[in-house]
């Protein structure tokens, strides 16, 4: 037992608290092997992590790279191969033994606590002990949370529950989490994902200075930029194994696009279109959501997908969380093929004929737990087949989840697969399916393929165009430029909770769309 700042703590983790560790540990796998309801999702995995480096992991959606990630930090168990640390092998690991060793991962989606502080939620499991035993020592957790905080870029209140925080601040305070148990091997899991440009920018500064201190950080990114400039070694997986390895200066990036998908993939511009002269189906006027939301107007068209351009923070989601009837509007009105949802809740929008596909599917999409059909079928079970009015008739329930889910090809070993099984890229798809099944007139997209690797983003922009091939009037809500302009027939860009400017046809452009997004009139 250690005694330290007048609390009591114990173990590894404890034992640096609040203190960014110095030096990492070599951390490989040998022959890993793991698969899910019979689906084998890595085959004989070897692969080692250094200190003193970013080994970056690239590969599609379904590829693996999350499971042998989350194999590595305990979360999974291994069905073959070993893991081992420092020479040591690692048996029977679980996520609470890996945190001792000093192994932690960042998440793709944050597992924070809600109702929990900051500080808590910085340092759960292993609170520091006050002189008594029973009691915390809340001086020293506060005042080294504010340090931590501070390393991470984030600016809060310790005191603040983790609920109220943005999904961008949720993402820092995990990596803060990492750092407040001293851990020496840190896995980031798209780490990104949820973060403005600003953000990612500190965020890759943290990962730089950890490098430099030697720790060692394992990187997932679908983002080729993030990849050539954090990666000092990268390793692609396709379809379990490892399909290729490279160093820092050797990678090209069609050269990872094709190792990792096996084929030569050309990602091409949306075709130009003629302004859809389709009936209006989406009109909002003047809406005022307070603070966040100040007097936005925007239309869309059937037929027609329009962009929403902005910095995390603009107000683009919270507006679509106004229109869908997830935040209260305090003046202006939205209309939906000429129905006024004002005040209407999400059912009530649902049932005339909008729908919304949240940015953050971990909390406010799918059911982990629960199966792919059910999944599928949430949204619209009242629209189903029932026996005597009151029993669902589970046949009829599965037959048409099935019908959908191979309408958009979500891949998955069975319709009672549990969602958590399923890659990111076929849980979005799978989502894109539950939706379709509401028969939308109105669809509002929310960052539609964050977190989705670069072939299974191709098809998900098929899926949009097809679906404004059959009249969809959609709205999709991006913070990568190159998606807007490969997506849209036109844009606006939200700044401070306004438009700031709106962009059509060819003048839609990454120069253009960045200008208008930080507020340049």
């Amino acid at each position: 037992m250690i005694r330290r700042s007048g609390a009591l703590v114990s173990g590894r983790a404890e034992a640096s608290f609040g203190q960014v560790a110095d030096g990492g540990a070599n951390y490989q796998t040998l022959g890993l092997s793991k698969s899910f309801s019979g689906v084998s999702v890595l085959r004989e995995i070897d692969i080692a992590f250094r200190p003193g480096e970013v080994h970056t992991v690239v590969g599609e959606n379904g590829a693996g790279k999350s499971t042998l990630l989350k194999i590595m930090a305990g979360i999974y168990s291994a069905d073959a191969g070993t893991l081992v640390l420092e020479g040591e092998t690692l048996t029977g690991l679980t996520p609470r033994d890996a945190q001792r060793h000093g192994i932690y991962l960042v998440p793709q989606e944050p597992r924070l606590m809600p109702d929990l502080s900051v500080a808590e939620n910085l340092y759960l499991g292993a609170l520091p002990r006050g002189v008594l035993s029973f009691n915390v020592d809340w001086r020293a957790m506060t005042a080294s949370t504010d340090g931590l905080l501070a390393s991470v870029g984030l600016d809060l209140d310790s005191r603040m529950l983790a609920g109220r925080l943005s999904l961008a601040q949720q993402q820092l305070l995990e990596c803060a989490r990492a750092l407040a148990h001293g851990c020496r091997v840190i896995f980031f899991d798209e780490p990104t994902s949820p973060l403005t440009a600003q953000d990612a920018d500190r965020l890759f500064a943290l990962i730089r200075d950890l490098r430099d201190r030697g720790l060692t950080l394992g990187f997932i990114s679908h983002r080729f930029d993030e990849v050539e400039a954090m990666s000092d070694r990268i390793t692609v997986l396709r379809d379990g194994r490892v399909a290729a390895e490279e160093t820092r200066g050797t990678a090209t990036r069609q050269g990872l696009v094709t190792a990792m998908i096996g084929r030569t993939l050309t990602i091409s511009r949306r075709a130009h279109r003629a302004a859809s002269t389709g009936p209006m189906m989406l009109e909002v006027t003047d809406v005022h959501a307070p603070p966040e939301v100040n007097g936005i107007s925007l239309n869309v068209r059937a037929g027609e997908v329009v962009g929403l351009a902005g910095l995390v923070g603009s107000g683009r989601t919270e507006l679509a969380e106004s229109i869908f009837g997830l935040r209260a509007i305090s003046s202006g009105s939205v209309r939906v093929d000429g129905l006024d949802l004002v005040g209407a809740s999400p059912r009530s929008c649902i049932d005339g004929g909008l729908i919304y596909l949240a940015e953050d599917r971990g909390r406010n999409g799918v059911f982990a737990e629960v199966d792919l059909s059910r999944n599928v079928t949430s949204a619209t079970i009242g629209r189903l087949p029932k026996v005597a009015k009151v029993l669902l008739r589970k046949d009829a329930e599965e037959r048409r989840a099935r019908d959908a889910v191979q309408h958009v090809n979500v891949r998955a070993s069975s319709m009672g697969a549990a969602m958590k099984t399923l890659s990111g890229g076929n849980q979005q798809r799978a989502l894109f399916a539950r939706w379709m099944m509401a028969k939308p007139r109105v669809a509002i997209f929310d960052e539609p393929t964050r977190g989705v690797d670069i072939g299974a983003k191709e098809g998900i922009y098929e899926i949009i165009e097809g679906l404004a091939a059959d009249g969809l009037a959609s709205l999709v809500i991006s913070s990568e430029l190159e998606e807007l302009v490969r997506l849209c027939d036109r844009v606006y860009a939200v700044y401070e909770g306004r438009i700031v400017g709106a962009l059509s046809g060819d003048d839609i452009t990454v120069a253009a769309l960045g200008e208008l997004a930080v507020g340049a009139l």
